[in-house]
């Protein structure tokens, strides 16, 4: 069964051997937790066109933590790093409930994976007196790799800070000061798989854009960003709600009066330590016929 949140968090640009600065002296902040390394592999979906990037919609099967299995992010407030994450269970197959929230978008169009991510996570908690969560701070490792004809590898390395549920806004922006001090800049890409799709653009083709375009009701990325009043409005009821989203992207009856069949994962990379060079042809079900087709190289998105 798929479930919701919403996620609020931030990401900022660092160098390869950079470490992350103390936080202990962050307001509020009781103890700060190693939790150690993580070790996760994500393997993104699209249509060859990237219609979900382009409407700044994730689509992912991930391995690997506490969370693993389907993620499909939905954007609320882009510019504040608000939004709705549904999460299904692992499977080999795109799960029915993730197909229909994106049907509108993708149609009857294929979907296949397009970008693999392996990133080790230094992972640390930030508690307050009691013991209780306040934000997940890491420092990603990351390793990407363009699984379409042509795509190129990018690594780098990043700091992602994310609020525990119900948590107050405000208090990233106490966090994001200790790092300003520590001389950390916020990152200018929306999410790692955008960051992904621009530094593994076929050569030959025009570079994609690093931030993603705002879909419908999202704020824009040129708008200033770090204001928690802000930032508490997107985490409330008053924009884009989960309910909006499921209203939103759910397809037309028409649409679903002919079930596809679910789409396969098994012919994606199997996980590894690295990236290595994928098969031949990462292959994938058709959603309409069930046989197999090798994704084309996608055309670079106008808003990529």
């Amino acid at each position: 069964m798929a479930e919701t949140k919403r996620e609020v968090e931030r990401k900022y640009d660092i160098g390869a051997d950079a470490e992350l600065p103390d936080l202990t002296g962050v307001p509020g902040v009781g103890e700060v937790l190693d939790k150690g390394v993580v070790e996760l592999d994500a393997v993104y979906w699209d249509t060859p066109d990237q219609r979900l990037a382009a409407a700044s919609i994730t689509l992912r099967r991930r391995t690997g933590g506490a969370d693993e299995g389907w993620h499909l992010k939905l954007p609320v407030s882009l510019a504040d790093g608000v939004r709705d994450e549904i999460h299904a269970p692992l499977s080999d197959e795109v799960p029915p409930a993730l197909l229909d929230l994106v049907r509108s978008r993708v149609r009857e169009t294929e979907l296949a994976p397009l970008v693999r991510l392996l990133s080790a996570r230094d992972l640390r908690h930030l508690v307050d007196a009691d013991g209780d969560l306040l934000a997940e701070v890491s420092i990603d490792a990351v390793r990407a790799e363009r699984l379409t004809k042509g795509g190129g590898t990018a690594a780098w390395s990043e700091i992602e800070v994310e609020l525990a549920d119900d948590g107050d806004p405000a208090f990233l922006d106490k966090i994001e000061k200790k790092l300003k001090k520590a001389g950390v800049r916020r990152s200018t890409s929306a999410s790692k798989l955008a960051r992904a799709l621009a530094q593994t653009a076929p050569k030959g083709r025009k570079a994609e854009k690093a931030g993603l375009a705002p879909a419908e009701g999202a704020v824009r990325l040129g708008r200033k960003a770090g204001k928690s009043e802000a930032v508490a409005e997107a985490v409330g009821v008053g924009r884009g709600t989960a309910g909006d989203h499921l209203l939103a992207y759910l397809a037309p009856s028409a649409t679903r009066s002919s079930p596809s069949t679910p789409l396969s994962a098994a012919a994606c990379p199997t996980p590894s330590t690295r990236c290595g060079s994928p098969p031949a042809a990462c292959a994938a079900p058709s959603s309409r016929t069930g046989r197999s087709s090798t994704a084309p190289s996608p055309t670079p998105s106008a808003t990529n």
